[in-house]
């Protein structure tokens, strides 16, 4: 009768070690879990920001392209007027330099 006691309190020690390994994996599981939730939260708050930062890059790329061309074609056209006012100051500086040949011509 004492083995059947030994082998059957032995049995009841190998459960209470199973029991309390599996207690431990348990809660390692589920310590785990929380982690991957914590992660799982992180990345989508990660993703969330990227994707508006994506949206703020988009905006300000667009802005910046439309006053780059805005730019361009203001300086196209104050060219176009430095060139005409260069023409027309040429053009007066041939006119005055006429009149002076003019009025030095009658002065003689």
């Amino acid at each position: 009768m004492s083995r059947y006691y030994d082998s059957v309190h032995l049995a009841s020690d190998q459960k209470d070690l199973l029991i309390s390994q599996l207690k431990a994996e348990i809660f390692e599981i589920q310590q785990r879990d929380k982690d991957f939730l914590a992660l799982r939260d992180q990345l989508y708050s990660i993703q969330s920001k990227y994707r508006h930062l994506q949206d703020e890059k988009l905006l300000q790329d667009n802005e910046f392209r439309m006053k780059h061309d805005s730019n361009t074609v203001a300086i196209v056209g104050l060219k176009k007027e430095m060139d005409d006012l260069r023409f027309l100051l040429n053009e007066k500086g041939r006119i005055v330099g006429d009149v002076q040949q003019d009025l030095g011509a009658t002065r003689d």
